[in-house]
């Protein structure tokens, strides 16, 4: 086992631990003034029992977003990484720092494709959403470390997204183009939640060191905004996809619901 899966089990295990209450709220206290956690969408600190169920924390209320299909929203909560288009079957972690594709999806990309890289740092609202009405036609998870996906580590690691633990959705966009939503573990990120395919969360439990792939029968269909799953502390969300023009910067913030493509014309 590498040392940082073990660091992340360690880690998992305090931060599921439930202490007595008036513990459990000086360690979420400590967190959240640690990291400069805005809590306005989020419960009270007492109503979570372990610093996990804060880590996981939902909104109180629903994001308002556009619901026009031309308009692309972000997932989650997070910092702009990089974006750009595939080259030679390349795409960048970071600027300097590129991966192979195929490696990556464990699959081969035809020419064309775009990705956008979001950091959700552990001061970020840990739930993922879809960025589009999208048809899942298929579930990879693939067995890896959990390196950390911060700034200094993606530029000190080479290929950090390829050797960490991930979970690929192949998905249909709602023009009938291929898309790809990948979410990556980290470190303390122990295991990664797709809220309707249970049995991959079970199979990183059970089963470690091996990859799975589900392929649906029938796609299943996701509505833009659906809560997709859930990480533990930071990690890092890669969408590729085809015929929309980003609208962002490099190290722009942004947040769930908010708008980050437009379709081509």
């Amino acid at each position: 086992m590498h040392y940082t899966n073990l660091l992340s089990q360690i880690f998992e295990k305090f931060a599921t631990y439930a202490f007595p209450p008036f513990l459990q709220k000086i360690i979420n206290q400590s967190y959240v003034y640690g990291f400069d956690i805005k809590m306005d969408e989020f419960d009270t600190l007492e109503s979570y029992p372990t610093l996990n169920a804060l880590f996981t924390r939902s909104l109180l209320y629903p994001r308002d977003f556009d619901k026009n299909q031309t308009i692309m929203i972000s997932p989650c909560d997070s910092l702009v990484m990089e974006f750009g288009e595939c080259q030679d079957n390349k795409a960048m972690q970071i600027k300097g720092k590129s991966y192979c594709v195929d490696d990556f999806l464990k699959g081969t990309l035809e020419e064309g494709f775009k990705y956008l890289n979001f950091y959700l740092s552990p001061r970020d609202y840990h739930r993922f959403h879809a960025p589009l009405d999208l048809k899942v036609l298929k579930i990879r998870y693939i067995d890896g470390i959990l390196l950390s996906v911060k700034e200094s580590s993606l530029q000190s690691n080479d290929a950090v997204f390829t050797k960490n633990k991930r979970v690929i959705l192949e998905c249909e966009d709602c023009y009938q183009n291929p898309f790809y939503f990948v979410a990556i573990g980290a470190l303390n990120v122990g295991r990664i939640q797709i809220n309707f395919c249970p049995e991959i969360t079970k199979h990183q439990e059970s089963l470690p060191k091996e990859s799975k792939e589900i392929i649906f029968k029938t796609p299943y269909l996701l509505k833009k905004g659906d809560e997709i799953g859930t990480f533990q502390m930071g990690s890092t969300i890669v969408l590729f996809f085809k015929q929309w023009d980003i609208g962002l910067k490099e190290r722009e913030r942004v947040y769930f619901g908010q708008q980050i493509a437009r379709k081509e014309n």
